[in-house]
Parts: C-alpha cells; sequence; structure tokens
C-alpha cells in the first residue's frame, strides 16, 4: 500500500510527472481534498522513474544519487511543514486551491513572509541553474555532469551578459523572444563563432528556459516558436579505414609514451564500438568470458544499457605487450584528443580533407590533413562505418554500438557515395 500523508483536510502524495520516462522526470506534490479537489506543485526536484520507490514515496537507496539523504529529507519536511500549515487554516480556506498553493510556494520555493513570489531576474535564475548543476543539489543524476557540461553553460551565460551590457538590451524573462533571438546570432556571429558554436548557445539558452518554466519564473513562451531553435550545419565527421586503422595500430610509439597510451585507447574505443565515457578507463572485472571467449561488459553511461563486446585478438595483444594484460589506465579526453592527431600524423594519416562552415555569417573552406581531424569519437564511427561495410548484420552492429533505431544508425555511420555502391553490387540482388 503507497504511504501517503493524512491532514485534517486532505491527503499528500508525490507523484512523477511522467513514470514512463527513461531519463529524468519532475516530482510533483499532489494534494487531494475532498471530492475532485486536487493541486499539484512541482518540488523542484527531478528523478528516473526507476530511482523511484513510491510505496514509500522516496528517492531508493542509489549509491551513484549522492544527495538523495537531502532530497528526501525536503520532501518529507515539505508535507509535514504543508499540512501542519493546512490544519492551521480555517475551513473555507483549506478548500481554497489559491490559498493552499500560496502555502507551498512559501514553504517550496521559499517566498517572502507576506506570500508574495520574489521576483527572480533571468541571470539571477541562469546563475543559480549553473549553480544547482555544479552541485548538483537540485537535479539528482545517476551520474554527475562533466566539468564541460557545465562550463559550456557558463559560457552561455556569459556571452548573453556581454550581449545585454554591449546592446544595453535589459534582457530578461519577459523580452526574450525573437527580437531578440535574432539580434542574439547577428551578435555572436561578429563575434566570428560558427554556426554550430552559436547553435550550442541557443540549445543552452533553452534548456535554462525549460527550467525556469518549469520552475513557476518565466511565463513567457515565445521562446517555444519553431523559429527559436538551435541552429546547426553539418561538420565534417571522419572515419579511419582499415587500412588506416592497420598503420596506427602498427606504427612504433614507444619513444611518445602519452601518444602511445592514446592510441591504445583509441584502438580499443575502435574495437569496441563504444562511446570515450565507455572505453576510456575499462575496469579489469569488466572482462569476462562466455562458452571460452573473453568479452568486455560495458554499462553505457549514456544510456544506461549492458552490451557484451568481443574482445579483438588486436585489444588482446595491446594489453598484454604495454598493460600487463589489462585495459589501458585512463586518460583525461582533452589529451586523448591532442595526443592521438599526433599519433595519426606519425601513422601517415594525411589524406586532404575539405572543411566547409559558416563563420561570421559567411562560407569558408579550408583543407586540412585527416590526422587533425581525429578525435576520441572517430574511434566509434569508424567501428560503425567499418562493421557495415564489413556486411555485419546491422542489428548486430546496433547490439554493440547501443544505437536504439536503425534510422539513427544510418545517419551515424560516414560512408561515400561510391562506397555504398560497391556494397550495395555485392548484395544478392545484383549477383543473381
Amino acid at each position: 500500500m503507497n504511504k501517503s500523508i493524512q491532514s485534517t483536510s486532505g491527503t499528500v502524495k508525490y507523484r512523477l510527472k511522467d513514470v514512463s520516462s527513461k531519463g529524468e522526470t519532475s516530482i510533483f506534490l499532489d494534494y487531494s481534498f475532498g471530492r475532485n479537489n486536487r493541486i499539484k506543485f512541482a518540488t523542484g526536484y527531478k528523478v528516473k522513474p526507476k530511482n523511484w520507490d513510491n510505496s514509500n514515496q522516496r528517492i531508493r537507496a542509489v549509491s551513484t544519487i549522492t544527495n538523495r539523504e537531502k532530497v528526501n529529507s525536503d520532501l518529507l519536511k515539505y508535507s509535514s511543514d504543508f499540512t501542519t500549515a493546512v490544519s492551521e487554516l480555517d475551513e473555507d480556506d483549506k478548500q481554497d486551491k489559491a490559498v493552499l498553493k500560496s502555502l507551498l510556494a512559501k514553504i517550496i520555493r521559499k517566498e517572502d513572509s507576506e506570500g508574495k513570489k520574489k521576483i527572480i531576474s533571468f541571470f539571477e535564475y541562469a546563475d543559480d541553474y549553473i549553480a544547482n548543476k555544479e552541485s548538483q543539489s537540485k537535479v539528482i543524476n545517476a551520474v554527475k555532469l562533466k566539468p564541460i557540461t557545465v562550463r559550456a553553460y557558463k559560457q552561455t551565460v556569459n556571452r548573453l551578459k556581454e550581449f545585454n551590457k554591449h546592446k544595453s538590451y535589459d534582457l530578461d524573462f519577459a523580452n526574450i523572444d525573437l527580437k531578440f533571438y535574432y539580434k542574439f546570432i547577428a551578435y555572436l556571429e561578429g563575434l566570428g563563432y560558427s554556426v554550430n558554436t552559436i547553435g550550442k548557445h541557443i540549445k543552452n539558452l533553452i534548456a535554462i528556459l525549460n527550467s525556469a518554466t518549469e520552475d513557476g519564473c518565466n511565463s513567457n513562451m515565445k521562446y517555444k516558436s519553431r523559429e527559436f531553435k538551435r541552429v546547426s550545419e553539418e561538420s565534417v565527421s571522419i572515419y579511419l579505414t582499415e587500412t588506416e586503422i592497420d598503420a596506427l595500430y602498427n606504427v612504433d610509439l614507444s619513444k611518445t609514451p602519452y601518444w602511445e597510451l592514446a592510441r591504445d585507447i583509441f584502438l580499443i574505443g575502435y574495437y569496441t564500438g563504444q562511446r570515450v565515457s565507455d572505453y576510456n578507463g575499462i575496469k579489469p572485472e569488466q572482462i569476462k568470458t562466455f562458452d571460452g571467449r573473453e568479452v568486455f561488459e560495458f554499462i553505457q553511461q549514456k544510456t544506461n544499457k549492458k552490451v557484451y563486446v568481443p574482445i579483438h585478438h588486436r585489444v588482446r595483444a595491446i594489453m598484454n605487450k604495454r598493460h600487463n594484460g589489462n585495459p589501458p589506465r585512463k586518460l583525461n579526453d582533452p589529451d586523448i584528443n591532442e595526443y592521438i592527431k599526433k599519433a595519426g600524423r606519425k601513422a601517415k594519416i594525411t589524406e586532404s580533407i575539405t572543411i566547409t562552415k559558416t563563420v561570421s555569417g559567411k562560407k569558408e573552406s579550408e583543407s586540412v590533413p585527416k590526422h587533425n581531424l581525429i578525435v576520441s569519437h572517430t574511434a566509434r564511427r569508424s567501428f560503425c562505418t567499418n562493421a557495415y561495410l564489413s556486411k555485419m548484420p546491422v542489428i548486430d552492429i546496433m547490439a554493440i554500438s547501443g544505437h536504439s533505431t536503425e534510422r539513427e544508425f544510418y545517419k551515424y555511420i560516414r560512408i561515400t557515395p561510391q562506397e555504398r555502391a560497391v556494397k550495395i553490387a555485392d548484395s544478392t540482388f545484383f549477383n543473381n
């Protein structure tokens, strides 16, 4: 039986906004009083449904949710303070939704003693939003946000503050509309930012506005317009051919240990098809044996999916030769990106690649050697593409990569029209 808190006039329970959500969803305080009378109020906390104990009305004891005790304590305090406050109302006020909501606003949102909502500006909210993201005090995540993600939010808010000062815009929730949207984009273009960098700032702004709306701090919905969207253009995402992978595997990097370490980690990423968050820093205990065959066990950080990947003979050779039979130690992601380019240059991965991007509103093209475009994510993209070209069934590739749909998978791989034509030519249809 679900636990609830009985008051003299009603029942307090906590409910999730979307119980079927795969990600986080808001926790609402639900107060029912009398026939068909109910109010709901956002607590400001979020949780994944699988981590919510509905019977006990609390966050489950999940070790990775470091602030669960604080959250559970707050939820208990909110309901206790509210039922006490309701019990002190006169009978008419106990049935007045406006009065009840004002009580909840005072208890949960810490409004002033007169029951009036504190006016919070956009920048006050944005700074608080970032602080909460950084400390994880108001958002429950199974995995702590990476510093680079928090830094991206800070950069967006800093650009907004600079825009506000430079344009004397007096920016606030009320005037975040399409007029602002186009002025802000023009301002960023004037600073020489690329389309995709501008798009990331718009994406972060929308995330802040969505949170402010959910928290009741913003009522201006003009940012929901179809025109108010993240701008983007397709970037050059390369993959390494099997020949280039062979060159990277065989090149002697013993005189540059950090390049060698980055190369080994990258190749394990290639032969496992995982994201860098999963293939960088594999633990020895992730090695399992099924029917005499060694596999890696991954619980993917992004999707929480459990996948098993056979350990390629080259991966076993790398571990045995340079890492005492274990996976390589972890290396900072930015260091992998820096050193793998150098390793690629030493391996003579020097094909000229033309990249085109929009900067300051103008198209610009330049040719760069392919090794300069290699990053940690290239390993995963290379696996998916080469596995596809080798005729591995797509369903098996997806079982390893963790892609949920074929549509997403096909958007992900990188092959030329010529490579696709050759693959099609090898099909049964063209050989009967």
